[in-house]
């Protein structure tokens, strides 16, 4: 018989990776012989719905252009402040203050704006932007220092950033987590269907194969996700009269 196991701990990527582990096993033992195909289809296209609902709300479809654009504004702000510091040695008085006035003002905002977490930076380098277009002693000194060019191009990639951050959420309130809930639920009870399908062919023909082999590998398989459940909780592992979701 097939082993029991929680499938609610499971993590999303783990859950995921379990029943694609499953329907593996099934498919190359050939779902036809195991008399299990309606079941193995079915289950096939839950976890498929499952696997598509998690990607969107990993943001998936906008990760890349996002950590480029974050990028793009940590080498302008970087740049600025690299700039600033080196002509706070300059021997010309005038540069020389101008160039301690900016560094101040950034001071405010932290020692490594860069390394703020993506909100946080968003609103210290528009508090910035902001700052230096509009304070009179902050301006002078922008100017001074002929730092247009480099406050264009910061002020840019922030916007820039913070347009691409909004489509994230955008698209991450698409993918609800009730939703993907809901999603594990029915393939959890395609899972259970497919597991009794395939010990109620095990009995009725009496050990044979394929449906021996199908189980001794479908029993390894949940042996490996039981242990890290197990290690992850100190738990048992086994499962549940009554299951829940996630």
């Amino acid at each position: 018989m097939i082993n029991s196991i929680v499938l609610q701990p499971l993590r999303n990527g783990e859950y995921i990776q379990f029943m694609t582990d499953t329907l593996n096993i099934v498919s190359k033992n050939n779902p036809e012989k195991l008399k299990v195909s309606a079941q193995y289809e079915a289950l096939r296209a839950a976890t498929d719905n499952v696997e598509k609902l998690f990607k969107i709300s990993q943001a998936s479809l906008v990760t890349e252009e996002l950590e480029a654009m974050d990028k793009r504004r940590d080498d302008a702000i970087n740049g600025i402040n690299l700039h600033i510091q080196s002509l706070t040695y300059s021997p010309d008085v005038i540069i020389n203050k101008h160039a301690k006035t900016l560094l101040a003002h950034l001071a405010l905002f932290g020692t490594s704006i860069a390394k703020d977490n993506y909100q946080s930076e968003t609103t210290s380098l528009r508090n910035i932007a902001n700052d230096w277009k509009n304070k009179p002693e902050l301006q002078a000194a922008v100017k001074a220092l002929n730092l247009g060019s480099w406050l264009t191009e910061l002020e840019t990639a922030n916007n820039d950033f913070n347009a691409a951050y909004v489509k994230r959420n955008e698209e991450l309130a698409t993918a609800p987590i009730e939703k993907l809930k809901e999603l594990r639920n029915t393939a959890n009870n395609l899972y259970y269907k497919l597991r009794t399908r395939i010990n109620s062919n095990l009995d009725i023909n009496d050990g044979a194969e394929p449906w021996a082999a199908t189980v001794n590998l479908l029993n390894q398989n949940i042996s490996t996700y039981v242990l890290l459940q197990t290690r992850r909780t100190g738990g048992t592992g086994e499962e549940p009269i009554a299951p829940t979701i996630i």
